[in-house]
């Protein structure tokens, strides 16, 4: 996997705070270094009886200072201007107003056992020339649903597996009115494309064999709940944002940002752990 090494530590500060009880409870400090290689995951598997006082971790991904400028890529003629428009936007950094960074992945790492994952289908739309959303996680043995709301316009799904263009998924057209459905079978990051002259249409998707894992909204927040309590590896993820070269006429960026962090998770306590990027591409993880 594709990786961008962070180049310093990571200050960590554990400060927990019980959902029924505003006051805060003790205060533990630690400085933990960045990780690069995660270890292997666990077989997970559905445990309800670690389950009866779960916890909650939750937090915000925000940027740190001014938000770098990012550059529309052109319509060209043969990726249907008259319907995409003569540019498309960059979809890789999302800031909101208040530093709020969406579109970023966090998950438990290694965690065995605990909730059932919900396998509910999840669609990804093609509309306006886009795939949303942009970014999504789902569990292994959820159905993935693709459907396309551009009336009048063929497009094409290409999924591959990890960060490069050597391990197909399925390549398949998805004309207007049509669903597109594939079960997830692999657990880790996929990428998607559109071969039909779209070349700015980018998506990724997540897929993990546990229901622990958010992608932020529109605000940078993300929450976990029902975490058995106990010590875990926070995973965070976010696909990078320089745009670094072209492939032809399709952009490609620089590589994804990621970073973990250990966490306890005392029983009935909400913990919040808070993730910070910035232009120098190294992510900060702060908990309150």
């Amino acid at each position: 996997m594709r990786t961008l090494p962070l180049v310093a530590l990571l200050s960590l500060v554990a400060c927990r705070r019980a959902p029924s009880a505003p006051p805060p409870g003790r205060t533990a400090s630690a400085t933990i270094p960045a990780v690069d290689a995660p270890a292997p995951a666990p077989i997970y598997r559905v445990d309800p009886t670690v389950l009866d006082r779960p916890g909650i971790l939750q937090g915000t991904v925000r940027w740190r200072g001014a938000p770098p400028a990012v550059t529309p890529t052109a319509v060209g003629v043969g990726g249907n201007p008259d319907h995409c428009g003569a540019a498309q936007p960059d979809p890789t950094l999302v800031v909101g107003a208040e530093g709020g960074v969406s579109n970023s992945v966090v998950w438990l790492a290694d965690i065995g056992r605990g909730a059932a994952p919900d396998l509910s289908p999840v669609t990804v739309d093609q509309r306006g020339c886009r795939y949303e959303p942009h970014v999504l996680a789902l569990p292994v043995g959820a159905e993935l649903r693709f459907g396309n709301s551009d009336h009048g316009l063929l497009h094409n799904v290409h999924a591959y597996y990890g960060y490069d263009d050597d391990d197909n998924w399925f390549n398949q057209a998805s004309p207007h009115g049509l669903t597109v459905t594939k079960r997830i079978q692999r657990a880790g990051v996929a990428r998607l494309i559109c071969d039909a002259g779209h070349v700015w249409m980018l998506a990724y998707v997540h897929a993990f064999t546990h229901p622990y894992f958010a992608v932020t909204d529109a605000a940078g927040r993300y929450i976990l709940r029902a975490v058995p309590p106990g010590r875990y590896t926070l995973r965070f993820w976010h696909e990078g944002w320089t745009r670094r070269a072209m492939e032809g006429t399709r952009p490609r960026f620089s590589a994804a940002v990621e970073t973990s962090r250990v966490v306890d998770v005392p029983a009935g306590t909400a913990v919040t752990t808070d993730f910070t990027l910035g232009a120098d591409a190294v992510a900060v993880a702060v908990a309150r």
